[in-house]
């Protein structure tokens, strides 16, 4: 719960410099909210000095409109996706976490506008406008490609992946928009230092529409911002090791043991694939669960097997519910599986349809193992 004391000095400190900092007004703003729905009781809840919430709103006015912007853009976005209403606590998530960026680039004939993101330290996601310099290209679908890189001193080249998803599917006064989804890698087996800059580089345009792919443009198209993770997470789920199952796929060629990670088939002459005779048969077996940490946009699950090739499987799979205040569940989205070297095991990384917020977490389960809840 918010500490009132707290609360207090935050919003003094937020505005008492002469440029509001939006990030305090954020961080303040969501504290009320917080403590607000903490209190359903009229003669508990806590009223703010009056002088300081008149302040704060004039400065939410003026410095955080675009972010207020933001965030609806983000709610209806997600929305859309599943077709359900948003909680309460979805849509208080998505306003304190959606950024404002507002930058702009023009290359190759076309002008792109970052607009704004929102993170909660395992996915970014971007929203990005695509618009026709001369506003007469006859496209139907726009998608941009490109890489997201962080400053830090650590990171690695490759610590973020994804692809794009555009939505919606069309254009609004000449602007296409498309959200941008990048992961960190779950491989990672830690978290990424997001207090340094991130750039996304933006290196091809083309017009998708089903199976075809016209190359509308090549960049770079190249912003540079920062974002700050939401508070709401991560949660480590897992006091001591649990016991799950897991399939373990047997995978032979010609009756000797075929890994395809290290047995490549070569291509046909004219490019084509080639069919291999590979058989396969599926095992279960038990894993170990080590970890199991809750994001606001999925979960990373890592886990440890005893038997044959831990690094080539076995599959987890994704037997998580989440379930929420009012009656609802998380939606799972997708889920990749890789080998983590640093921790010797394996990690499942599996991503949410629509972000949760933490604290609308009622239940945990996970194979049928009750876990702890978040905080």
């Amino acid at each position: 719960m918010t500490d009132h004391t707290d609360l207090d000095a935050l919003l003094r400190q937020a505005l008492a410099v002469e440029d509001p900092c939006p990030a305090l007004l954020r961080q303040a703003k969501a504290s009320m909210r917080k403590e607000q729905t903490m209190h359903t009781d009229h003669t508990t809840k806590r009223v703010v000095t009056l002088a300081l919430a008149a302040a704060l709103l004039l400065a939410l006015s003026v410095t955080a409109y675009a972010v207020l912007g933001s965030g609806d853009w983000f709610k209806d976005f997600f929305a859309g996706l599943t077709g359900e209403t948003l909680t309460e606590g979805q849509q208080a998530y998505i306003d304190g976490a959606a950024t404002p960026i507002g930058q702009s680039v023009t290359a190759d004939g076309w002008t792109l506008t970052l607009q704004s993101a929102m993170t909660d330290g395992k996915r970014v996601y971007m929203k990005l406008d695509i618009r026709s310099e001369d506003g007469a290209a006859a496209v139907r679908n726009p998608v941009a490609q490109g890489r997201l890189t962080s400053a830090a001193p650590d990171a690695p080249g490759d610590l973020f992946l994804g692809s794009a998803a555009s939505y919606p599917e069309g254009e609004t006064d000449g602007v296409f928009t498309q959200v941008m989804e990048k992961s960190v890698l779950a491989r990672l087996g830690e978290d990424p230092d997001f207090s340094q800059p991130l750039t996304l580089t933006v290196y091809r345009l083309e017009d998708v529409y089903g199976e075809d792919r016209d190359l509308l443009g090549e960049g770079p198209w190249e912003f540079t911002f920062t974002l700050a993770p939401a508070e709401d997470g991560p949660a480590e789920l897992i006091a001591e090791p649990i016991v799950c199952h897991a399939r373990y796929a047997h995978m032979t060629l010609d009756g000797a043991p075929y890994d395809p990670a290290k047995d490549p088939t070569t291509p046909a002459p004219d490019g084509s694939p080639v069919e291999v005779p590979v058989e396969t048969w599926y095992e279960d077996v038990d894993v170990t669960v080590t970890s199991l940490r809750l994001y606001s946009t999925g979960a990373v699950i890592t886990y440890t097997y005893d038997g044959e090739d831990p690094q080539a499987g076995p599959d987890l799979g994704h037997d998580l519910t989440v379930e929420l205040a009012g009656g609802g569940t998380a939606q799972i989205a997708a889920s990749n599986g890789t080998w983590n070297e640093a921790l010797q095991a394996r990690v499942l990384d599996i991503a949410f349809a629509v972000p949760i917020d933490l604290d609308e977490v009622t239940a945990v389960t996970f194979q049928g193992h009750a876990l702890a809840l978040p905080g």
